[in-house]
């Protein structure tokens, strides 16, 4: 599940930029989430899942959806946009780090000595591999705006995160197909409300067909699927090593850039070497597996 996660997550920039000369930011990750909130709810009464099922599981819901779709969406590609990719590569890769210390200070979760070192092992492996493009162009308050919305970005997946896992913990019966479609539910008309007043709709070519395919695969595949499969990994792993796997993403996009031709740099090549070490280390780390509670008879946890 991880694995397809990564997989996908890594394609998605290069799949995400050709969409973007032909929309603004904020709309680009609206149409990205009501898209995939829409596919999933078409999809459970043709498979069987359900929508969160109590007040209290709608409500972790809702939040975790405001972290994970409105603010880390949103930031991420306002992070790109204003500070340049290498930048919000390297920042946006952070939330291993977020989770680790959150998890410490409110949720007591204890973390390994070796799992530190492998977490600062991976993000340098990911500053090495960002370095060639840490120099954006962009004026210093576009810059610093951007690292802002990087780092938010970060912080609102890791929370995310932490209340997915706790939800999983005290209610182990939630449908994870139903939890992603509330969530997007939420995040998504979040992400409409901000962006017709901010951007409005004219600066998008409705005509594209290279913005409407970009968008069927970052909302279908990139966000639904993908993000179910992460739900999937984070009800049987730590939270911390599900996260840590988030380093893998930039090795997946340097090596689609091979496959397409364009060679990186050596110094690239030896991050990516490093960050892979980093994610076996905190694997190795022996933090113990989350136990499986028993699941009910069509629970979307065996299907994510």
């Amino acid at each position: 599940m991880l694995a397809l996660a990564v997989v996908v997550w890594g394609i998605t920039p290069r799949i995400t930029a050709v969409a973007g000369p032909h929309t603004d930011p904020l709309l680009l990750t609206t149409l990205r989430s009501l898209p995939t909130a829409l596919f999933l709810l078409a999809a459970l009464p043709i498979l069987r899942y359900r929508m969160p099922h109590s007040r209290a599981v709608w409500g972790w819901t809702a939040v975790s959806g405001l972290m994970m779709v409105t603010i880390f969406l949103g930031g991420f590609t306002e992070a790109i946009i204003r500070a340049g990719p290498g930048i919000a590569s390297v920042l946006g890769s952070t939330p291993p780090f977020f989770v680790a210390l959150l998890g410490r200070i409110f949720l007591g979760d204890r973390v390994a000595p070796r799992t530190v070192v492998g977490l600062l092992v991976g993000f340098a492996g990911i500053v090495l591999m960002a370095s060639s493009q840490l120099s954006s162009g962009n004026d210093a308050g576009d810059t610093a705006l951007g690292m802002a919305f990087a780092i938010g970005a970060s912080l609102g997946w890791a929370v995310g995160t932490l209340l997915v896992k706790e939800l999983l913990q005290r209610h182990p019966e939630t449908d994870l197909i139903g939890l992603t479609t509330g969530q997007y539910i939420v995040g998504g008309l979040a992400l409409l409300v901000l962006a017709l007043p901010i951007e409005g709709t004219g600066g998008t070519d409705w005509s594209s067909s290279d913005l409407w395919l970009s968008i069927a695969f970052i909302s279908i595949v990139g966000s639904a699927i993908a993000t179910i499969a992460y739900f999937g990994a984070l009800r049987r792993l730590s939270a911390t090593t599900v996260t840590a796997w988030l380093f893998l993403a930039p090795v997946v996009t340097v090596l689609l850039e091979i496959v397409l031709g364009h060679m990186p740099k050596p110094l690239v090549l030896a991050g990516m070497a490093i960050t892979v070490a980093g994610v076996a280390i905190v694997n190795t780390a022996g933090a113990a597996p989350v136990p499986m509670e028993p699941q009910p008879e069509g629970a979307g946890g065996t299907a994510g």
